[in-house]
């Protein structure tokens, strides 16, 4: 039996193709991965299979019946509901976590003249515990973290009780404490007969959650595999064989000398003083659960906050940047965690999301030189192997990891001494990670570069050096040939494993 069928499914924006083809089938209680390299098409599928957007060509049916909703409140009323991997998309800033909770029931009528706080609270209370989310329920929503946000959305989609359940990288926000419990939930929803299409760039999710995967390359399907999955075939698939080369990781730095040196910093307060050095050439993985510190300690290098404790000194000489723009001057660059709140700009260009933050640099005579914007465009467009129709493209128009590319890629643009990377490879494929890589390793200015992220896997692909934080503290340090992901997340959870006698 199935639920959902898609049929030679295509879609073209102008001269471009996004989805040429595709054709799949989702059965009742199954959970199908769906996966593939930035701009393979996947948010195009979902775009189409959420309401957002009609198909070019092809069809889809739901339960045995034609599916061509007229917008996402359509496909939602027939049983289709979507967790987009833009978190914001699907919170109401100004409205508190119940009024988000609730949004729909109340949107849809049969709830009287009176719509109380007291009421709202009520409804919310039970969608809520479902979901096993403890945010307290009056708050605004946009005072919770990028992960409490999530789990907001999660939780308003599982209380509709879907036919289908559309998870478009769900676990990209969350702590892995937070992952972990949503895996089981919907392997239930699943039990419940709920069909349910996941996808996500964790291959260890994938492996462990889906009973197929659909591997979608230039927006054709391209494999399915069946549980259990072999990923190594599953990245062939996704990268036409061409299977990133991690080799270099872990390679001999020279200690002779630090880009950055912290004495004595602290990563959040309560926490426990360290040290730590970022030396030329050396990419330095900081990794630890959500509130672990390691965005505070970035923002610290980076001069949005002050620095809690100890010193810094850059190149060898004292510094302690006042503001972000000190920061920049004395060549430290951030790309920060949230790409789509603090990074993205809608509508406007790739090219001017490149010059952004060095205006200054691309001026001539007081005036903004669009010739000198584009030169800069079109490097970081080559140097990154960007996918674009060009570099006028509106910066929505790319997938993900595109506009990922742009972001980190402005900033090498400029020649900076130190990058900090929060979180950089949310929504990123391998492919895309190993480009990026790539370049930073390749760059022959001796660029330091300190990379944050949540996920044991993404630091060891990418880092010499790894940090380990835990509850603000450092837990521990080992050089990326000396890791592995078991020993990284017992650091983290706090309790290291032993080692082996």
């Amino acid at each position: 039996m199935t639920v959902l069928s898609v049929s030679e499914v295509s879609k073209t924006y102008g001269a471009t193709r996004a989805l040429r083809g595709v054709s799949l089938d989702l059965a009742p209680g199954e959970v199908l991965g769906l996966i593939g390299a930035n701009g393979a098409g996947k948010s195009t599928l979902i775009k189409v299979l959420s309401g957002a957007t009609r198909a070019s060509s092809g069809s889809v049916r739901l339960a045995g019946r034609p599916f061509e909703p007229s917008g996402p409140l359509d496909a939602q009323a027939a049983g289709v509901q979507t967790v987009h991997q833009n978190i914001d998309d699907g919170v109401v800033p100004g409205m508190t976590v119940a009024e988000n909770l609730t949004l729909d029931g109340f949107g849809r009528g049969g709830s009287g003249w009176f719509v109380t706080r007291g009421r709202i609270r009520e409804r919310a209370r039970p969608v809520a515990a479902d979901a096993g989310l403890l945010a307290d329920l009056d708050a605004p929503v946009e005072s919770l973290s990028p992960s409490g946000r999530q789990r907001v959305v999660i939780a308003r989609a599982l209380s509709r009780a879907p036919k289908v359940l559309i998870l478009d990288e769900p676990t990209s926000t969350l702590s892995a404490a937070e992952a972990d419990a949503l895996l089981p939930r919907v392997r239930e929803l699943a039990g419940d007969g709920v069909a349910v299409l996941y996808v996500s760039h964790r291959l260890s999710e994938i492996e462990a959650l889906c009973d197929r995967v659909v591997v979608l390359r230039d927006g054709r399907a391209r494999r399915t595999f069946t549980a259990p999955v072999d990923r190594h075939a599953v990245v062939a698939a996704m990268l036409g064989d061409l299977v990133p080369d991690t080799s270099t990781t872990g390679k001999a730095v020279d200690t002779s000398e630090s880009v950055l040196t912290a004495s004595g910093v602290t990563a959040r307060p309560g926490g426990a003083p360290f040290d730590l050095r970022v030396r030329p050439g050396e990419i330095l993985g900081v990794t630890g659960l959500v509130g672990s510190g390691k965005t505070e300690l970035l923002e610290q290098f980076f001069g949005a906050r002050p620095l809690l404790s100890g010193t810094l000194t850059l190149g060898g000489a004292p510094y302690r940047p006042k503001d972000p723009g000190a920061a920049i001057k004395a060549g430290v660059a951030l790309v920060a965690e949230e790409r789509a709140a603090r990074a993205v700009v809608p509508g406007w260009s790739l090219r001017a999301h490149v010059s952004l933050p060095r205006l200054g640099a691309h001026t001539v005579a007081g005036v903004l030189s669009r010739r000198a914007e584009r030169s800069s465009a079109e490097e970081v467009v080559r140097l990154l192997a960007v996918r674009t129709s060009g570099v006028e493209a509106a910066i929505e128009t790319l997938s993900g990891g595109n506009q990922q590319k742009v972001v980190v890629g402005r900033w090498l643009t400029g020649s900076p001494r130190l990058l900090l990377l929060d979180e950089p490879f949310r929504g990123v494929d391998v492919g895309a990670r190993a480009d990026l890589g790539r370049v930073l390793r390749g760059r022959a200015d001796g660029l330091a570069v300190l990379v944050a992220s949540s996920d044991p896997e993404e630091v060891l692909e990418l880092a010499d050096r790894i940090l380990v934080l835990h509850e603000g503290s450092l837990a521990g340090e080992l050089r990326a040939a000396d890791a592995t992901a078991e020993r990284l997340t017992g650091l983290m959870a706090g309790t290291p494993a032993r080692e082996p006698s």
